[in-house]
């Protein structure tokens, strides 16, 4: 099962998360042939997305995108409503991929890198991007360069991959971050909070990659802090969940405009959208695309009466 766990220190502003996928990276990859490399480093955004999106406090998607000029051409890992993932890439046909997972600058050539934040409509909220800089070597180092200049939040984010040590191919990662200091503070306890943060820093850095591979959130963070005093909070489940459906497909087949679907319909006697992300197929015939067209005409008659702006 693919969980994330979130922890906090007693009387610190220090938090963190520990998360797992599997089944979430294997359906993300299950109709693109992915290489090891590619899928590693898809794993870490899907990761990613799902612990940015667990300390949001709106409901909406997170989104990690990326597009360049290198083998990774575009990308996009989404959590949306907390819980959900989505991810895709598109690779270059060109096998010579970078060896490495880890330099996403190697991956994406010359390319930006942004996280967006997509509330929904009725939370009255706007849609936020920022960039994320490609100056450090990988996607953790990258990302904790971003929330340390546009948050200002002190972050440390550790990523390993679960195939060198078991059957089936996963992420896990883990996040701790410094959050402000409660109000009203003594200078002594500043203090203390700071010599925590970069105690706990130190000790989290000591986590080898097989460590954080393969064992349970309980069983490493007991190893790593069990000097401090903290909450486990209970385990969350994540899931694979594509947001395609019938209306947003006719609405793709809408762009097209009633002449060309007309004659794409006759000239393949059936029309078919595959969803790049789950492979979910869906068919048009005849009294489909009959139904596309209609909509499109009322539409365009509702433009022309005015009653659209």
């Amino acid at each position: 099962m693919d969980v994330l766990f979130r922890f906090s220190f007693a009387d610190l502003p220090i938090r963190g998360q520990w998360v797992r996928l599997q089944s979430s990276l294997q359906a993300a990859g299950q109709f693109r042939a992915y290489p090891p490399q590619a899928s590693h480093l898809l794993g870490q955004m899907l990761a990613s997305v799902a612990m940015i999106a667990d300390n949001l406090k709106f409901s909406g998607a997170v989104a990690l995108q990326s597009q360049g000029n290198g083998a990774l051409r575009r990308s996009l890992a989404e959590c949306r409503d907390h819980i959900n993932l989505r991810g895709i890439m598109h690779l270059t046909d060109d096998t010579s991929f970078p060896l490495s997972y880890q330099d996403i600058g190697a991956w994406l050539g010359a390319g930006q890198l942004a996280i967006t934040l997509l509330p929904d409509e009725d939370t009255g909220m706007q849609p936020y991007q920022g960039l994320v800089a490609l100056d450090q070597a990988d996607l953790a180092r990258c990302l904790e360069d971003y929330f340390g200049r546009s948050e200002q939040l002190d972050t440390r984010l550790f990523f390993a991959g679960g195939a060198e040590y078991e059957s089936e191919v996963g992420v896990t990662g883990l996040l701790l971050q410094r959050l402000p200091n409660h109000p009203g503070v003594t200078d002594t306890q500043r203090d203390a909070a700071q010599d925590a943060w970069e105690t706990l820093t130190a000790l989290a850095a000591t986590v080898t990659d097989e460590e954080l591979a393969t064992l349970d959130a309980p069983v490493l963070l007991h190893r790593l802090f069990h000097e401090y005093s903290y909450t486990l909070q209970p385990g969350k489940a994540l899931h694979y969940r594509c947001t395609c459906d019938r209306e947003r497909t006719d609405n793709t087949l809408m762009m097209l405009g009633k002449e060309d679907l007309t004659a794409l319909l006759i000239e393949r006697g059936e029309i078919t959208v595959d969803c790049e992300f789950c492979g979910m197929r869906y068919g048009y015939q005849q009294a489909d695309v009959d139904r596309v067209v209609d909509r499109i005409d009322t539409l365009k008659a509702a433009s022309e009466g005015g009653l659209l702006h």
